[in-house]
């Protein structure tokens, strides 16, 4: 894919501003409010410790949020289960072997799990309170479906990924990081943009303070929009633009915020119309928003498991819907795969993540795995468990939603993707969809 294609001018492709949503906006439900309270859970600490168990499929109930809807005739039919024994097979944890179901359900917190194969389900299983049609909180994942967004418009020639950051939004234009840093290397995680973690955290409270991620922004008022914070950051001085792989979810919220520059329409607009109409989509979602009704591109999508596997179907359908329509190009499946030397290079140079898998890359909000015995898959992730996984050569699809209570542990992060996942993909590509 020649992402350096562009048709639009600047004047034009800087013009547009997002108008008012034309969806409807949900407030908090007074009523659960009040329910949680009694347990101790409020908007302050909805997503953590064992809370999530709980409030993972309810944070919509908490915050502010977009609802979206599939508005057209066409849903991604699955069809019935095939049925899949999943017992039959085993993975590891510290203490040794168990089935497989006991590693999913009670030593890695999934709530869900849906296989797909050829577009088609194989099998479905749910488990503390999780239910078919049930949304549930799918925090990081967002920023594959923003990433997909923002590719699609590439693919329209309305974004080019090699110019700088602040090329599409004009308020950066004096910030150190957004000037320099392109929008591929923001996409990428390279863009050397310095965050302060909180303790405790994997990100700047005042990043999701501004987004209302835990109620009403009190605590910075005169800050509105993402955009504003972004202005704030700085570049960092550790290592060189475009080097290192560094997670930040600043990186996504400016690809966000270019989605929505070009298209004059909030990121949750853009999700109906480029991925829930597009796709095929089942289930009523909802994106979490803050008072300005500003999308939270990088984690606050909140969807149904069977809808997240349809998603990352896409990828393995080589970027069609299963109807044959283009969603977004093949050519980007195939990048996602081949990855290139500067992805590869800048995993190579996290020494944290290399350490765990070191022949990993992390490419426009997509990690791309590669295992010793020379097996290959595609994943969207998420803290706490939400993950999907795709294999493009054998057109296996796996999803899962997680309550872990810890954002994100190397112990749960192994287990999963270097033992169980490569597990279940063996075992259903041998399964007979006939």
């Amino acid at each position: 894919m020649k992402k350096s294609m562009i048709t639009l001018t600047v004047g034009l492709g800087l013009a547009f501003t997002a108008s008012a949503s034309s969806l409807e906006v949900h407030g908090p439900d007074q009523a659960f409010l009040e329910r949680a309270a009694a347990y101790g859970i409020g908007p302050h600490n909805w997503d953590t410790g064992k809370s999530v168990r709980a409030t993972f499929t309810n944070s919509y109930k908490f915050l502010k949020s977009h609802e979206i809807k599939n508005t057209t005739d066409y849903v991604h039919d699955l069809g019935k289960a095939k049925g899949f024994a999943l017992d039959t097979l085993t993975a590891t944890d510290i203490d040794g072997e168990y089935p497989m179901s006991v590693i999913l359900r009670d030593r890695l917190e999934f709530d869900a799990l849906v296989i797909l194969k050829d577009g088609q389900l194989v099998d479905e299983y749910y488990w503390s309170g999780m239910e078919r049609g049930r949304i549930h909180q799918m925090n990081s994942v967002t920023k594959s479906f923003t990433a997909i967004m923002l590719l699609q418009l590439v693919d329209e020639g309305k974004v080019d990924m090699s110019k700088p950051v602040s090329y599409y939004i004009p308020e950066l234009t004096d910030n150190p990081v957004w000037s320099k840093a392109t929008v591929e290397e923001a996409a990428d995680m390279r863009s050397g943009v310095k965050i302060n973690y909180d303790e405790g955290y994997l990100w700047d409270r005042k990043m999701t303070t501004i987004q209302e991620w835990n109620g009403p922004n009190t605590e910075y008022p005169e800050i509105t929009s993402i955009v504003q914070y972004a202005d704030e950051v700085a570049l960092s001085k550790e290592f060189e633009t475009g080097k290192v792989y560094d997670y930040q979810c600043i990186n996504t919220e400016m690809m966000g915020q270019i989605i929505v520059k070009v298209t004059g329409k909030n990121i949750s607009e853009n999700l109906q119309e480029r991925i829930w109409n597009k796709v095929g989509i089942e289930y009523p979602a909802r994106m979490l928003i803050n008072e300005s009704e500003e999308g939270m591109a990088s984690g606050g999508l909140v969807a149904s498991t069977r809808d997240l596997a349809r998603m990352m179907d896409v990828l393995v359908n080589e970027g069609k819907n299963r109807k044959g329509d283009k969603v977004v190009s093949t050519e980007f499946v195939e990048e996602l795969l081949e990855g290139n030397e500067e992805v590869r290079t800048a995993w190579k140079n996290n020494q944290t993540e290399s350490l765990i898998s070191p022949k990993t890359w992390y490419k426009d909000q997509i990690r791309t795995f590669n295992l010793e015995d020379g097996s290959q898959f595609i994943t969207f992730v998420g803290t706490n468990g939400q993950t999907a996984i795709g294999n493009p050569e054998t057109g296996v699809v796996i999803a899962f939603n997680g309550a872990q209570d810890e954002y994100q542990a190397v112990r749960t992060v192994a287990m999963t993707y270097l033992d169980a996942v490569p597990t279940l993909l063996k075992a259903v590509e041998k399964v007979d969809m006939k």
